[in-house]
């Protein structure tokens, strides 16, 4: 695959990325990727800082600095695990089309209920999907930073941040270990309404058919406005 080197990544590093993008693809049979377009190596300031990589329009979009941080660092499994991340995003596009263009009608609409319902729903099954490269420290530097956060459930961008960092949380926490270990309780208690009301939803046998999520949208409600 020729990645498309659009901000000037060191050429050594490419050719590391692109060996560690052929070992992902090699263990990722599994996925559906017709439409996938590629990488591209993008200038930082194009992306959240706290972002590795997002996937827009299915061409997966990697920070130049950022990268070529984790590969002098030797972090590649951060790499191989935000690639496989993005491709399973791609996976469930593919599957759930409906749903996908859905979210983006939702969006441009500004109806943030049902857009979040949907996204944070396709993050879950993205985050139970793709944890075959990510390392337990990986998982253990993400849920210490939610942890460590002052969350106020009193202020409208705290309950936003939550409700987008929900799916992250729970699609990793498959056995429970963080949960029972977060200190504090109404963030606790917060995060097991949502595992309660992901745990009905089919992240196996996909249905693209946005009623099942009403119980998931009554949820996000409580914490995403339209206004």
């Amino acid at each position: 695959m020729v990645i498309n080197n659009e901000a000037g990544m060191d050429l050594e590093a490419v050719k590391i990325l692109e060996k560690l993008y052929n070992t992902v693809l090699g263990e990722s049979s599994e996925l559906n990727l017709s439409g996938f377009k590629g990488i591209k190596i993008i200038f930082d300031s194009s992306l959240p800082p706290i972002s590795d990589g997002r996937l827009e329009d299915k061409i997966l979009l990697l920070p130049r600095n950022k990268i070529q941080r984790y590969l002098h660092l030797g972090n590649y499994d951060i790499i191989k695990s935000t690639i496989h991340h993005e491709l399973c995003h791609v996976d469930l596009a593919n599957k759930l089309p409906f749903l996908h263009e859905l979210l983006n009608d939702y969006m441009k609409e500004e109806n943030y209920i049902k857009g979040f319902t949907i996204m944070i729903y396709i993050e879950y099954v993205v985050h139970l999907k793709s944890k075959k490269f990510e390392t337990f420290e990986n998982k253990i530097v993400f849920f210490e930073s939610v942890n460590n956060k002052k969350w106020n459930f009193n202020n409208d961008v705290d309950k936003v941040m939550f409700i987008k960092v929900s799916p992250y949380i729970l699609g990793r926490d498959t056995d429970s270990n963080y949960l029972k270990s977060v200190i504090n309780i109404e963030l606790k208690n917060r995060l097991l309404e949502i595992k309660k009301e992901f745990e009905k939803l089919p992240t196996i046998a996909l249905i693209d058919n946005y009623r099942l999520l009403e119980g998931l949208e009554r949820l996000v409600s409580e914490y995403v406005s339209n206004d």
